[in-house]
C-alpha cells in the first residue's frame, strides 16, 4: 500500500483527509452523551514508524485524547503458543495387500500413486498434472483408496454421466467447462464402458482419479473461485467461503448427488444469480452478432438511420422495449421513449442523465458486447471470493460506483454518494465490522501526508499550517510553536513530528467519522469538501471513504440507543468536542470493487475499471498460463 502520491498541495491540503499508514492514536470509549463504565480499554500508545526515519512517540495530555475523547483500542491478534509444533495431517492408512477383486486391484493402483513416501507433491496422469492434489489424497484416504467412480465389476457409475452433465453447466457460471476437459472425459468414459471388466486395473485407476480431480476442482472454482484472490487482485482483502471439498464428494457419491452437490457449491446471494442471468442474456444478444455501433450527437428530434441504430443498440441492452419501436417504414425519430431509455442506460453506467448522446454515452453505448460479457464474467468470479452470508444489516460501498448503501434485511435503507481513493492512493477491498463513531474528531494527519503535502507549506511559511487548525507536536507529544522549527532542514528522513488538526468546521474528517478496526486504517467520514459529491468521477480520498449524509448514516447506527437522535448527533458533531460512542451493535462494512452488478431495481450496471483491476484479472484468469476457452462469450 506504500505508493507514491503526487498530487498538488492545495488539492493535499483540502482533500487528504486519511492515508494508509495512519499513526494509531490512544484511544478509549464511551456509549453514548453521558460516560460510561462500558466498552472502555487501557489508552494504546501512540508511535511513528522507525522504518520510515521517525523516532519513538509517546503523546502527552496536550496531544493524547483524555476521556471520552479516547478510541476503543483495536483487538490484538491472537499470538500463536511459543515451541508449538503445529499438527501435520493425519497418517494416512496402509495401502491394500493380497486384494484378489478387481476392485481391490484398483484400490491398490489408487494408493501406489496417492501414497508415497515422502508425500506426492504433484501427480500427473497420461501427462496432466492434477489440480486439486491435496483433497484427492484426502478423498481416497477417507474410503481406504477404494474408487468412487466404478462400481463393483468395474463399469462406470451412473455418478460420472452425472459430473460430465454438471461440467457442461460451466459456462452458466462465467467459468469455462473447457478447463475442466470434457471431451478428455468423455473419450475415457466411452474407453472403460467398451472394455467392461477387461479394463486394467492402472487404466480403471486413472480414470477414477482424473473424475475425481474435476469434481474437486470445479467444485473449488464455484466455491471460491478459479484463482485465490489476492494472486488475481492483490487490494483484495475478503476471506472467501470454505468447505472440505473431499467431504462434500464422499456425499454426494453416497447420496447420488453429483450435479446437485456442486449446483450447492455456487454463491446463494441474489447478486450473483440476478447477475447470472445478465450474461445468459448477453450471450443470447453475442450469438445474433451483438449490437450495433452509435454516433454522438443525438438529441430528442433527431431521425433517420443513426437513431433506428441507437433504437437497436438500446433495445439490445433492454434499455428500449419493443413496442417503442417505430414500424420499419415510418422513419426513426428520437421521441420521448428513446429519451427515457437514453436516461436508463446512463443511469446504469453511471453517467450524467442528460436523455441525449453526448461523448461519454457514446463511448458506454460502443462497448463491444464480448467486452460486456467479459465484464460480467469477471464479476461473477468477485462473488465467488465473497463470504456465504453478508448479514441481516450491512453497509456496502462499492468503490467504482462511488457509492455507500446500507442494507437491512435485503432492503436498502440508506444510499449516499461516496469519495475514494486516487488512482495512486487506493482504497482497498477488504471487510470488518463498524464499532464506533468519533463525533466532532480531530484528525491526526498521517505521516505521508505530513511529509509529502504539508512539510512543504511549513517550508514556506511555518504558520501555514495554523491557518487551518493543525498543531504541531515534536517526538515528547508536546506542542510547539512551529516558528521555533528550521522547517527547511528537516526532511522526510528526519522528521520527527506529529500534526495534529483541530475538530471544527474545517476539519478534514468533518463532523463524524465512522470506524471499523482494519490493518489500513481506513475508515468513513464526513467531509467539509461538499462540491466533490457532485461529480460522476470521485476519485479524489487518500483511501478513506467520505460520505455525503454522515448524520443520516449516524443516526440509523445510533438508534437502538435512545440518547441519540439526530438532534443530539447534530450538536455532539459540531461542538468542537471530540467524542467517542460505541455502536449499541456492531454492523459488518464491506469495501468491494464490482465494475458489474444488478441493482435492488433488477437493472444490470456497469462502471468504469478506474483502479484498472479488471484488467489485472484478465491476465491472470484468461491470458496467464490459464486453459484454453471461449473468450467474450
Amino acid at each position: 500500500m506504500s505508493k507514491r502520491i503526487i498530487v498538488s498541495l492545495w488539492v493535499c491540503s483540502l482533500l487528504g483527509a486519511c492515508a494508509l499508514n495512519t499513526w494509531p492514536v490512544a484511544a478509549q470509549a464511551v456509549g453514548g452523551p453521558e460516560a460510561s463504565a462500558q466498552n472502555t480499554a487501557a489508552p494504546a500508545v501512540a508511535s511513528l514508524d522507525a522504518s520510515q526515519g521517525s523516532t519513538s512517540l509517546r503523546p502527552s495530555r496536550e496531544i493524547g485524547p483524555t476521556g471520552d475523547e479516547m478510541e476503543p483500542d483495536a483487538p490484538a491478534e491472537a499470538t500463536p503458543a511459543a515451541l508449538e509444533t503445529p499438527a501435520g495431517p493425519p497418517p494416512l492408512p496402509p495401502c491394500p495387500v493380497g486384494a484378489a477383486s478387481l476392485e481391490g486391484q484398483v484400490a491398490v493402483q489408487i494408493c501406489q500413486r496417492v501414497r508415497t513416501d515422502p508425500p506426492p507433491t504433484h501427480l500427473t496422469v497420461d501427462g496432466r498434472a492434477l489440480r486439486s492434489l491435496e483433497s484427492t489424497i484426502r478423498f481416497y484416504a477417507q474410503r481406504e483408496y477404494r474408487a468412487g467412480w466404478l462400481d463393483a465389476s468395474g463399469g462406470p457409475s451412473p455418478a460420472a454421466e452425472d459430473l460430465l452433465k454438471a461440467v457442461a453447466e460451466a459456462e452458466q457460471e462465467g467459468l469455462r467447462s473447457a478447463d475442466y476437459r470434457p471431451a478428455e472425459l468423455h473419450k475415457r468414459l466411452k474407453a472403460i464402458q467398451q472394455q467392461g471388466s477387461a479394463a486394467h486395473p492402472d487404466a480403471l485407476a486413472e480414470f477414477d482419479l482424473l473424475f475425481t480431480d474435476t469434481f474437486l476442482t470445479y467444485g473449488s472454482h464455484l466455491l471460491a473461485g478459479r484463482l485465490p484472490p489476492r494472486k488475481v487482485d492483490p487490494e483484495w482483502a475478503i476471506k472467501p467461503r470454505a468447505r472440505d471439498l473431499a467431504v462434500v464428494l464422499q456425499e454426494a457419491l453416497a447420496k447420488e448427488t453429483v450435479s446437485q452437490s456442486l449446483r450447492a457449491l455456487r454463491p446463494r446471494e441474489k447478486g450473483y444469480v440476478q447477475l447470472r442471468e445478465v450474461l445468459r442474456k448477453y450471450r443470447e444478444v453475442a450469438a445474433v452478432g451483438g449490437w450495433p455501433t452509435v454516433v454522438a450527437g443525438l438529441a430528442p428530434g433527431a431521425q433517420g438511420p443513426r437513431v433506428r441504430d441507437l433504437r437497436a443498440r438500446l433495445q439490445a441492452s433492454g434499455d428500449l422495449s419493443g413496442s417503442d419501436a417505430p414500424n420499419k417504414s415510418e422513419s426513426a425519430a428520437f421521441d420521448k421513449a428513446v429519451a427515457d431509455a437514453v436516461r436508463r442506460f446512463q443511469k446504469r453506467h453511471g453517467l450524467a442523465e442528460t436523455g441525449t448522446v453526448n461523448a461519454e454515452t457514446q463511448a458506454a453505448l460502443n462497448v463491444p458486447i464480448a467486452e460486456r460479457i467479459r465484464q460480467v464474467e469477471l464479476n461473477l468470479e468477485r462473488w465467488r471470493w465473497m463470504p456465504d452470508d453478508l448479514g441481516s444489516r450491512y453497509i456496502l460501498v462499492n468503490i467504482p460506483s462511488f457509492k455507500m448503501k446500507v442494507f437491512e434485511d435485503d432492503k436498502r435503507v440508506i444510499e449516499s454518494n461516496v469519495v475514494v481513493g486516487r488512482r495512486e492512493r487506493q482504497t482497498p477491498a477488504f471487510t470488518a465490522n463498524m464499532a464506533y463513531l468519533v463525533l466532532s474528531p480531530k484528525w491526526y494527519v498521517p505521516r505521508s501526508i505530513a511529509v509529502k503535502d504539508k512539510l512543504p507549506q511549513l517550508r514556506r511559511s511555518p504558520h501555514a499550517l495554523a491557518r487551518q487548525g493543525i498543531r504541531v507536536f515534536n517526538s515528547a507529544g508536546q506542542e510547539i510553536r512551529p516558528g521555533a522549527v528550521n522547517w527547511r532542514a528537516v526532511s522526510a528522513s528526519n522528521f520527527s513530528y506529529q500534526l495534529r488538526q483541530d475538530a471544527g468546521p474545517s476539519n478534514a474528517l468533518g463532523g463524524i467519522k465512522f470506524m471499523f478496526p482494519n490493518p489500513y486504517n481506513v475508515y468513513l467520514h464526513d467531509t467539509p469538501s461538499r462540491e466533490l459529491f457532485s461529480r460522476n468521477q470521485r476519485t479524489f480520498s487518500s483511501g478513506c471513504i467520505r460520505i455525503s449524509n454522515p448524520v443520516e448514516l449516524a443516526e440509523y447506527l445510533l438508534k437502538f440507543d435512545p440518547k441519540w437522535t439526530r438532534e443530539t448527533i447534530r450538536t455532539a458533531s459540531t461542538s468542537g468536542k471530540q467524542r467517542v460512542v460505541n455502536l449499541p451493535r456492531t454492523v459488518p462494512v464491506y469495501l468491494l470493487y464490482w465494475t458489474a452488478w444488478v441493482d435492488e431495481d433488477g437493472l444490470a450496471n456497469f462502471r468504469n475499471d478506474i483502479y484498472q483491476r479488471d484488467k489485472s484479472m484478465i491476465r491472470a484468469l484468461y491470458e496467464g498460463g490459464g486453459a484454453s476457452g471461449k473468450k467474450g462469450a
